[in-house]
């Protein structure tokens, strides 16, 4: 059965057993997960849709390629989810493995490249390899003759969110009520009091996947996380003569990203240039010059870029805002002090890489399990002590 729409506060089944707040790509697949396991949660969504904020404003790739192993671990089998996705839900979702490309142009930069492969092998990402730059331009004819070296990893890709949206929806049975903001969460004993714009729920239990605006929530339940809100953006651009196979590119020393898209490609500019928001922001601002911006670091590596950015036919960029967690992992797992509210969020752009594995633990929790000490809530419980970081999470830079 397909999952529900409800039209108002009075449609919801009385005491739901577990309500998930938060309607963006790790809420849906929680809602997901846990009907999968014999459930039927309550999803609320402030919006009037579905995944209209952060999840729709990234790259929409996916990459196991990640140095912390408890990332590696939340990565690698979410992209075999996807590459199954139409066995599990009936629809493919659109999945590419074009692979994901981190290079360098310089020799102390692909050095670096180097040790982290054997690092990430090391972690248990066996199918990773760094390429000397022959091999490399063999493979990727398009990159700068000065290019010294990369690491590649060919399961990795893109996938579609429009199509992980629908599988999702016509495979799960659950109620879902949109335009239901939450305002107040109260824990109790024996289950969860949520006051919301359209009135209170009562519930079982409750799954926190409201990504940029928990910090908000955290506050009135009084357990402190460190979090911090940032700025993500993606320039769409419309071109001919992007292979639409090409790999999805990282530009190890500017901190650059590009990947092919129908009709063009998908770019950010120097990762280096993060923007910390101070506040929850549906729409960031973004440079007005950021398409030049993106283009000044993508075209050094692939030269392309500056070659053909004249012949940009169209495009458009969208932002949105992030929620990054001190070590850069996500939270998934119980709040220490209040075991009837489950956080699945902070995954610090990457949900729609992470969240099908991220969903998978959050719904066994909910039937008892223990979480995984990596991303366990409970992991920052002593300020003195954090957990190492994960030294990926380009956010938690600067």
């Amino acid at each position: 059965m397909p999952a529900r729409f409800l039209h108002s506060l009075s449609d919801v089944p009385a005491h739901p057993d577990v309500t998930i707040v938060g309607g963006g790509i790790a809420g849906l697949a929680t809602a997901w997960a846990l009907s999968q396991r014999g459930l039927r949660p309550l999803l609320i969504e402030r919006l009037p849709a579905l995944a209209m904020l952060a999840s729709r404003r990234s790259g929409e790739g996916v990459r196991a390629q990640w140095e912390h192993p408890g990332s590696i671990a939340l990565a690698r089998p979410s992209i075999d989810f996807y590459r199954d996705f139409a066995e599990h839900t009936g629809q493919d979702a659109g999945y590419r493995p074009v692979g994901y490309l981190y290079a360098s142009r310089s020799a102390a930069g692909a050095e670096l490249l180097r040790d982290r492969v054997l690092r990430q092998q090391a972690a248990g990402l066996d199918d990773v390899a760094f390429l000397e730059p022959g091999a490399l331009r063999a493979q990727v004819p398009s990159l700068a003759e000065d290019v010294a070296g990369g690491a590649f990893r060919a399961a990795d890709g893109v996938v579609e969110i429009d199509r992980i949206i629908a599988g999702y929806l016509a495979s799960m049975e659950a109620d879902i009520l949109l335009g239901c903001d939450l305002l107040v969460v109260r824990p109790g004993k024996q289950s969860v009091t949520l006051r919301t714009t359209l009135g209170e729920i009562h519930t079982g239990q409750i799954v926190l996947a409201t990504a940029a605006r928990l910090p908000g929530l955290m506050v009135g339940l009084n357990q402190p996380l460190p979090l911090r809100l940032s700025r993500s953006a993606i320039q769409y651009v419309t071109l001919d003569g992007v292979d639409p196979q090409h790999p999805a590119t990282i530009d190890a020393d500017l901190g650059s990203f590009w990947r092919p898209d129908h009709g063009g490609a998908r770019m950010t500019a120097s990762f280096r240039s993060t923007l910390f928001l101070d506040s929850f922001s549906d729409d960031p601002p973004v440079d007005p010059d950021y398409l030049a911006q993106a283009i000044a670091t993508v075209a050094p590596l692939v030269p392309f870029w500056g070659h053909r950015s004249h012949a940009i036919r169209g495009g458009h960029i969208r932002s949105g805002s992030l929620l990054v967690t001190g070590d850069g992992l996500p939270l998934i797992g119980a709040l220490p002090e209040t075991p009837r509210v489950l956080l699945n969020t902070g995954y610090g752009g990457h949900g729609v890489m992470m969240s099908p594995e991220g969903a998978a633990r959050t719904a066994k929790i909910v039937l008892g399990d223990a979480p995984d000490p990596h991303t366990d809530p409970a992991r920052f419980a002593d300020p003195d002590n954090p957990p190492p970081a994960e030294p990926m999470t380009v956010n938690l830079a600067g």
